[in-house]
């Protein structure tokens, strides 16, 4: 084998089933490789951003590593932002890509100084870097990465393998190599301990009135039908991250909104409010999300069951464990036997009545804007809960559109309502929905982005299309980086270089072999989305709504 045939060996033994890349001189033999390998589809990207953030929500949505390939240098920085939000979603991703010689000289093709410079600045947004300076490493390298990528907390790895020289064909060196047989390293996950399940289980059993507070974890490692039964057994609300949002659907019982620092959900503040005991699983020490949820718990009745690969420093005390979520909910489960606590009719009114309170209040707000031009962010949020059903899916970029459809998206699964995350890379809506699409294709997808983050991302539109992927990609057109401009006005009073002249998108649509829509009236907006959606039974669709900055609504 030559090095690009032993990566691609490596992709195949270890089942991937697809590779997001944009090609470069540094990674043709990678190619090479892949294209004798028939199980493995390549999806060319145009914009390098976007290669790692299909892979992150391929990660996301299927929990197997989603691989993408870049070249050296500028492919690599222009990739990073995605593999950063990779590591802040617990998202499995391996990250492959090449490199200047070993011993390049200073100012390389796609180089600086140092030849190992990509490696060293992806050592802090991944899990493991490694820089392959051995072809026979390689093998052992690639089961490592898989390993580690799917192992304990999610999250992405990087490898970069140097080419022989310059402008070499080839990767390591030139002559081909017999190498060891691939053989994949097993996952490893952290059990919990049955002494600590046994104390927590007497502890929940005892408590008045416990509340579960749910992070990702939950839904990265498949927990989320232990999570409700869990929640139905103790009678306890379930509150989450907002980077948690879908773990319990809105029309669960004991559903009780997410926590933040400033825009918590009211019945999430209440619970909190009552508690005398909060379980927290899936979530991490030391992140913000917990600090915020420390300030809101009672003060020395939090359990904590962290989603991290292992205890660390940051794990104090008898009551933070780490465990795998769903062996911890499983064990714990198992440990309760038959208990059920007897069914709180009360709270139960009392919860179903805030969600319908808060509902009645959006609604409430919108009323006036009805025949507002622009639109109303609001009348467009009405319009996407009437035609989307339960099992479509929304892929939310950064913005105000992210902060409107958190406040009026109908949740029932995680897919309900994907976010960046913590990150909030910008373009994240269209690469995710287009990932969606390829490995949902019986699901309606929908892509939600204001104008200013689509321009970023706006370059892989024709992929949509190159690969089928026939998705409706909604845009919120203001003439604005809308969230920016209203911090701005809020704080100074003015803004300064936050509003620009945005095209005519859906002419640019069209041109892309894209069905485009442009609505100007508030009562064309869910007729437009009905026709979107009706047109992606045969090709790419994109609704441009012409809408009004106005401040979030309040809940």
């Amino acid at each position: 084998m030559h090095a690009g045939e032993a990566v691609a060996e490596a992709l195949r033994e270890e089942g991937v089933e697809r590779v997001y890349s944009v090609p470069g001189s540094h990674v043709h033999p990678i190619y090479d490789g892949l294209s004798r390998v028939k199980s493995i589809r390549m999806v060319t990207c145009k914009q390098e951003p976007n290669v790692s953030l299909m892979a992150d929500a391929y990660g996301r949505l299927t929990g197997k590593p989603g691989v993408c390939v870049v070249t050296a240098g500028p492919g690599c920085i222009n990739s990073m932002a995605g593999v950063a939000q990779a590591y802040g979603a617990a998202s499995p991703m391996v990250h492959i890509s090449g490199a200047v010689p070993l011993k390049a000289d200073l100012e390389a093709f796609h180089g600086v100084d140092d030849p190992a410079f990509i490696h060293e600045m992806f050592r802090k947004i991944t899990k493991w870097s490694a820089r392959v300076e051995r072809m026979e490493d390689i093998p052992g390298v690639m089961a490592k990465a898989f390993h580690i990528a799917r192992s304990g907390r999610p999250g992405p790895v990087h490898i970069e393998l140097p080419r022989l020289s310059d402008y070499s064909e080839f990767i390591l060196q030139e002559a081909p190599a017999v190498l060891p047989a691939y053989q994949a390293i097993p996952i490893q996950v952290a059990k919990p301990e049955p002494k600590d399940v046994d104390r927590f289980a007497r502890r929940l059993m005892e408590s008045r009135s416990p509340v579960i507070a749910a992070g990702k974890g939950i839904i990265r490692k498949s927990a989320l039908q232990e999570l409700s039964e869990l929640s139905l057994r103790l009678q306890a609300p379930v509150v989450f991250a907002q980077d948690a949002i879908g773990v319990i659907p809105e029309e669960h019982p004991f559903f009780a909104g997410h926590f933040q620092h400033y825009r918590s959900h009211p019945l999430c503040v209440e619970a909190l409010k009552r508690t005398d005991l909060v379980l927290a699983v899936g979530l991490r020490a030391g992140t913000a999300e917990l600090t915020e949820l420390r300030e809101r718990a009672p003060e020395k009745n939090l359990i904590l069951i962290g989603f991290d690969d292992g205890p660390d420093s940051r794990y104090l005390g008898e009551d933070q464990r780490v465990a795998d979520p769903r062996l911890f909910l499983t064990t714990l489960l198992e440990r309760l036997g038959n208990y059920q606590r007897p069914r709180d009719e009360a709270l139960i009114r009392r919860m179903a009545e805030g969600k319908a309170a808060v509902r009645a209040s959006l609604a409430a707000q919108n009323e006036p804007h009805r025949s507002d031009r622009p639109i109303h962010p609001g009348m467009l949020m009405d319009a996407m809960n009437a035609v989307l059903d339960d099992n479509a899916v929304v892929a939310s970029d950064v913005g105000n559109c992210q902060m409107w459809a958190r406040t009026f998206r109908s949740i029932a699964t995680p897919e309900s309502f994907m976010q960046s995350g913590v990150w909030n890379a910008m373009s994240y809506g269209l690469p995710t929905a287009i990932v969606a699409k390829m490995e949902f294709p019986g699901r309606d997808v929908v892509a939600l982005a204001g104008d200013g983050a689509f321009l970023m991302t706006i370059g892989d539109l024709p992929t949509a299309v190159e690969y089928g992927a026939n998705v409706l990609m909604i845009v919120l057109n203001d003439d604005a980086f809308g969230q920016t401009y209203m911090q701005q006005s809020n704080i100074y009073g003015h803004t300064y270089g936050t509003a620009f002249k945005s095209p005519d998108f859906a002419e640019i649509a069209k041109a892309c072999g894209v069905e485009g829509i442009r609505v100007t009236d508030p009562r064309h907006v869910e007729d437009a989305l009905r026709q979107g959606l009706a047109a992606t039974r045969n090709r790419p669709a994109m609704v441009e709504v012409m809408v009004a900055r106005h401040p979030y609504p309040k809940i």
